[in-house]
């Protein structure tokens, strides 16, 4: 099994990005995310020889699938999403496929 990091953009700038983000996109085989933020990543210069997958706007349930099946095929790979996954974007799409095939989640206090 690879790994699969969700990735918060913050405001969608370079300085914005947080060092965790920058080192978990620089140590991703596949970026998968909406359009307009692999734009803004290539235009960042974060993304040479990656595998890049671009999905719509309203493609939510499809980037989190393809993200899920990357990572269980043993890919490393970097779910982007705008601001913070788990408030405003990729967290709860990629929870609900998880559940739906039998993981775990296990919530901290």
């Amino acid at each position: 099994m690879g790994e699969l990091y969700l990735v918060g953009m913050g405001p969608g700038d370079l300085p914005g990005l947080t060092l965790a983000a920058k080192e978990a996109l620089e140590g991703a085989e596949v970026v998968i995310g909406y359009s307009t933020y692999i734009k803004l990543l290539e235009e960042m210069g974060l993304l040479p020889g990656k595998e890049v997958v671009r999905k719509g706007m309203t493609e939510e349930l499809d980037r989190a699938e393809e993200a899920l099946e990357q990572a269980l095929s043993g890919k490393r790979v970097a779910l982007v999403s705008g601001g913070d996954p788990g408030i405003y974007g990729m967290a709860a799409p990629v929870l609900e496929l998880m559940e739906e095939r039998g993981f775990r989640r296990v919530d901290g206090g």
